[in-house]
């Protein structure tokens, strides 16, 4: 059974999505490292996505903090959200970081003060 030659030049994200043949030419330590690559990127994109910022709130104007102010804002440990944050429902998971939504907190903080 013949086997595809093996390209020399490693084609580009670019490349692979204009002409998909081409992976079936990839070593499979290119592919390893490229996708790779894609899970740091896709980390990255998430991460702008959520970000925290005057222009680039979350779904509809609302804020995601980090742990540091979502604990402060709930009078809470960050360790206390580590531990809890499964079952929170204002917890918003962007890669491995834990965000908060701001007016999440604000419901849950206004129904706990409900007599």
């Amino acid at each position: 059974m013949a086997t595809a030659p093996k390209l020399e030049i490693v084609p580009t994200l670019a490349d692979l999505l204009h002409d998909p043949l081409q992976v079936a030419q990839l070593p499979r330590e290119t592919i390893a490292q490229l996708r790779g690559e894609l899970a740091r990127l896709d980390t990255l994109l998430l991460s702008r996505l959520f970000q925290d910022g005057d222009d680039h709130d979350g779904a509809e104007g609302d804020k995601l903090l980090n742990t540091a102010e979502a604990a402060s804002r709930l009078g809470v440990s960050e360790d206390y959200l580590y531990r809890h944050h499964k079952t929170l429902a204002f917890t918003r998971r962007v890669g491995r970081k834990l965000l908060f939504s701001a007016k999440g907190i604000e419901k849950y903080i206004s129904q706990r003060a409900r007599p």
